[in-house]
């Protein structure tokens, strides 16, 4: 992720206080050095650094920790400490999730300004895809960049892909081409109208003078400026200096899915004042993603974002199939075939180091471990799976006996598959250990439709459950996800001490009683 640096000096920060139950200058400037070192690593302004920390400060220092939260909940002084982190990332880089400024009176206008291979075309294909799909307008591309030796055809191109009109003239006037696309996307009914703007390789008159022009021309009720995060602090000095000339309303940020710094993303709104609205996550069309503050604070603290992952996941999913495998989940029916689905459905939603760093699993993850986790691990697991006959893969049990039949069965897997046995009785092991944490899920009543219950998740407690349970079945984090992935082995809460405890086991048994009792209620009453 694109915040690296920034997350493991917050976790950095974290061991250095964990165990303290009030929080001092002493016993925090460790803490407060490893996050200062980050994030200066990660290239945020010097003054933002300076602020932030203080603000954390002031949130935590000399304040007695309350030990008990309203509803009863322990809180520690390492929960404070990150509670005062994130409130503060979140303010940081914008607070509330922002949103385009729609027209009442007609077509909505965006102007997309920016320096030259910021990614201006892409991202306007990319921006008329996402708002298509997500806020159901009708867009039109206008091709303005006459500068660009072929930028024009590559909207076209674009368009096509999208199904998005695009309009352009032969004319090398830019300011006419913006004027006359807006009057197409009039008479068309079109409501949203993007412009793609040329660019240069350093803030000139030239430019500015052309984007003032336009500005006048069609009165845009967004400009938003494309930025390539990899540039780090230039990318501020970057929007200020358009903000001066153009007013901006916003910025979409490009390439978060590399390796920059995060430098651009964490003091872009502090030092111009400008939400980051759109964040570029990857080369293909439908990488952009909402920018959500709370979401990306969350991230580089660890903690994952749920919301991000169910958006990603209902992009990919078949609804009513997915309501139809939960209900057998809840019943105890889960095959090779249900394990084949959902590593499709992952295999979907993008890269799996991605989704797991959006995942609450996130934070358990020590940085060398994940960087071990391979999307190949997927596809040699599928073939696995893909050369078991339709009774295997209904038929689980088959292949654990130690029969000579399960045997037989085994080597003809890992032939077919081109694996060794091992690998095949692995999977196996880790399907059945996926299978227990389905059925325990299912008694807890965690189940339910996944656009409402996976959000759920999130919540401490059902996360808290869902940890226990992953350290009762030992061995690869929650029911053999972490080998899942490849790489992860025991790192996620597979050989964590202690297991459950005895209140633990309470919690669980209570839960199941209830649920029992419940179900007698309903079919008294029937």
């Amino acid at each position: 992720m694109v915040f690296d640096t920034v997350s493991q000096g917050f976790k950095d920060a974290l061991l250095k206080i964990k165990g303290q139950t009030r929080l001092t200058e002493e016993n925090t400037a460790e803490a407060f050095d490893a996050i200062k070192k980050s994030l200066l690593n990660a290239d945020v302004d010097l003054n933002v650094v300076k602020q932030f920390l203080e603000n954390v400060r002031k949130k935590t220092i000399a304040d007695v920790v309350t030990l008990k939260s309203k509803s009863g909940q322990k809180v520690t002084a390492d929960d404070y400490f990150i509670k005062a982190c994130h409130d503060e990332l979140v303010e940081l880089l914008g607070g509330n999730t922002p949103e385009i400024t729609k027209n009442t009176k007609g077509p909505t206008v965006i102007l997309l300004v920016g320096l030259q291979g910021a990614g201006k075309t892409t991202h306007a294909a990319k921006l008329a895809k996402h708002l298509a799909q997500t806020q159901k307008m009708r867009p039109l591309l206008v091709a303005a960049d006459i500068y660009r030796p072929a930028a024009r055809e590559q909207l076209r191109l674009l368009g096509q892909k999208i199904d998005v009109p695009v309009f352009t003239l032969e004319s090398q006037d830019a300011v006419e081409i913006a004027r006359k696309g807006l009057e197409h996307a009039r008479s068309e009914w079109l409501d949203l109208v993007i412009i793609d703007t040329a660019g240069r390789l350093a803030v000139d008159e030239t430019l500015m003078s052309e984007l003032e022009n336009m500005k006048h021309a069609v009165s845009p009720q967004n400009i938003l400026l494309v930025i390539d995060s990899m540039i780090g602090q230039d990318a501020v000095r970057t929007a200020s200096a358009f903000d001066n000339r153009l007013g901006l309303s916003g910025v979409i940020l490009t390439k978060l899915d590399g390796d920059a710094r995060g430098g651009a993303a964490l003091s872009v709104k502090k030092v111009t004042g400008k939400n980051i609205l759109f964040v570029g996550t990857g080369e293909t069309l439908d990488k952009l993603e909402d920018f959500r503050p709370e979401g990306m604070a969350s991230r580089i603290l660890g903690m994952g974002d749920i919301v991000g992952l169910m958006t990603d996941f209902e992009k990919v999913v078949d609804k009513e199939k997915a309501q139809k495998s939960t209900a057998r989940f809840l019943e105890g029916h889960f095959d090779f075939n249900d394990f084949l689905d959902m590593f499709g459905t992952i295999g979907k939603m993008g890269p799996i180091k991605d989704i797991l760093a959006k995942s609450p699993l996130a934070g358990q993850m020590p940085s060398a471990e994940l960087d071990k986790v391979s999307d190949k691990d997927f596809t040699r697991k599928s073939a696995i799976v893909q050369s078991m006959t339709i009774q295997e893969r209904t038929q689980p049990e088959l292949l654990i006996s130690k029969s000579t039949s399960a045997r037989s069965r085994i080597a003809r897997i890992a032939k077919g598959s081109s694996h060794s046995e091992k690998d095949v009785k692995d999977l196996v092991e880790q399907f059945f250990k996926m299978k227990s944490m389905v059925q325990m899920m299912g008694g807890l009543g965690l189940g339910g439709d996944f656009s409402s219950k996976i959000p759920g998740l999130g919540q401490l407690k059902q996360m808290a459950n869902m940890a226990k349970m992953a350290k009762m079945m030992g061995g690869g984090g929650l029911g053999g996800l972490g080998n899942m992935f490849g790489g992860l082995g025991d790192s996620v809460g597979g050989n964590s001490p202690g297991g459950l405890s005895a209140s633990d086991m309470a919690e669980i048994n209570r839960l199941k009683k209830k649920k029992k009792e419940e179900k007698q209620k309903k079919q008294k009453k029937r």
